[in-house]
C-alpha cells in the first residue's frame, strides 16, 4: 500500500514564480525635483565636494554623482543639531575645523531637534 506518491522525477505543470509586489513599482514619496540637504566641504583628502548631511536612506538617489556620503559628516550634522559646537565636532568626528564650522552653520539654519 502506498501512502505518499513518489515525487522524484515529477515536475509541476507550471513553473513556480513569486507574485510581483505591485507596491515596489510605485514612485517613491519624493518629489521629482528633490534636492538632498548637502554642504560643500573640503575634508582631509583636499578635494572640495558636496557631502550629504542626512543618511542615504533619506535620499532617493544617494549614490548618484550629485553628492558624496561620508558617515563622519552625517554624524557631525546630527550632533550639531543637538547643540554641540564646531570645535568639539572637529575633534570628535575627526574633521577639519573649517568643515566642522560649515556643518555647524548649516545645522543652525536647519534648527535644533
Amino acid at each position: 500500500m502506498r501512502l505518499l506518491p513518489r515525487l522524484t522525477g515529477t515536475r509541476p505543470a507550471t513553473p513556480l514564480r513569486r507574485r510581483r509586489d505591485t507596491a515596489s513599482h510605485r514612485p517613491g514619496p519624493y518629489a521629482v525635483g528633490h534636492v538632498c540637504p548637502r554642504v560643500r566641504l573640503t575634508l582631509h583628502d583636499g578635494t572640495e565636494r558636496d557631502y550629504l548631511l542626512d543618511g542615504p536612506s533619506s535620499c532617493p538617489h544617494p549614490w548618484g554623482p550629485h553628492a558624496a556620503y561620508e558617515p563622519r559628516v552625517h554624524l557631525a550634522h546630527v550632533l550639531a543639531r543637538q547643540g554641540y559646537d564646531a570645535r568639539w565636532l572637529a575633534g570628535f568626528a575627526d574633521l577639519p575645523l573649517p568643515a566642522a564650522e560649515r556643518i555647524a552653520e548649516s545645522a543652525a539654519r536647519a534648527g535644533r531637534t
